[in-house]
């Protein structure tokens, strides 16, 4: 009845309690935890992010020069391969600066322990305080952020908005908004799946993320087959005329009667024809050699008719 060493166990120690879903509060705060991590730290060196920043299309923030080092030698990063295939960087034409303008900065060097996370939490471990140099709001995980295309300058999303010329306030350099427009680290799905559209009519048009030409390689492909669709066209307008006249093809029911056909006919010429032996045992009158026919036929030549009256 008991177990090892004569214990009973109880009920509570048999049955498997089931598995105890989070709270909302403590889903809302480990939420609030990633948005600040992103925010503070480039997932590729997980050193605190510092100027230069660049961003992916993804609108992920990277150190630029963590990123430069990547390309050139990728090996000296543990899980960068995997990091980098989710946002697409292939090379410089993939990432775009973003520039921040910098407030007033605090001295956070009591907060960063082991790279920002000191016991169990994840704490700011970028010094610099950017701000939207419009509304004059700190830009992070509180703040819904972007940055223009080709400029790069950082906004307050709500500042953007409002903008009613396609133009950027600091640089007066101008910018499209559907295309142009690029939300940092972004975490509703709305916001994902608009930068996954833009990435795919991007790659329709055969450019990067910087809205710059893609490769050579894949421009001259695309040219190619554009040049090949071309002269397709061209060669069936051509020749249309020319293949509306000619005859088609004949199916295989055809050739096959058509075979048919010529077997038969040889079969009865060969009906028809008696070969050299047989005719050989016939008589025939009209010999072509001009010789005289032989007299008799099969039944009675090389036999003696007997004369009458003997026997």
């Amino acid at each position: 009845m008991g177990n090892d060493g004569g214990s009973i166990p109880t009920r509570r120690e048999l049955v498997k309690s089931p598995t105890r879903r989070k709270t909302t509060s403590e889903l809302r705060s480990q939420s609030s935890q990633n948005a600040t991590y992103h925010w503070s730290f480039c997932p590729l060196s997980k050193t605190p992010l510092k100027s230069p920043v660049v961003s992916d299309s993804d609108g992920r923030l990277f150190n630029k020069d963590a990123v430069i080092e990547w390309l050139i030698t990728p090996e000296k990063f543990g899980d960068g391969e995997e990091v980098m295939k989710v946002s697409g960087v292939k090379g410089l034409k993939d990432i775009v600066d973003v520039k921040f303008e910098v407030g007033e900065e605090k001295d956070r060097d009591d907060e960063v322990v082991n790279g920002g996370i000191m016991n169990g939490n994840v704490n700011s471990g970028r010094k610099e305080v950017w701000v939207c140099p419009i509304t004059r709001k700190e830009l992070g995980p509180g703040t819904h952020s972007v940055y223009l295309i080709p400029c790069g300058h950082a906004f307050a999303e709500a500042a953007v908005k409002e903008i009613k010329e396609e133009t950027c306030l600091v640089c007066s350099e101008k910018f499209d908004k559907e295309d142009g427009v690029v939300k940092i680290n972004p975490t509703e799905d709305k916001d994902i799946e608009l930068l996954k559209k833009r990435r795919e009519r991007l790659a329709a048009s055969g450019l990067s993320h910087s809205l710059k030409k893609g490769s050579s390689k894949k421009r001259k492909n695309k040219d190619k087959e554009r040049e090949e669709k071309d002269g397709d066209k061209k060669k069936e307008k051509s020749n249309g005329e020319s293949k509306e006249k000619k005859p088609k093809p004949s199916t295989v029911s055809d050739i096959a009667s058509k075979v048919l056909g010529d077997v038969e006919e040889r079969a009865k010429r060969r009906k028809m024809e008696m070969s050299d032996n047989v005719k050989s045992l016939f008589t025939n009158d009209k010999d072509p050699n001009g010789k005289k026919p032989k007299d008799g036929d099969f039944m009675t030549r090389g036999f003696t008719m007997p004369v009458k009256g003997g026997r």
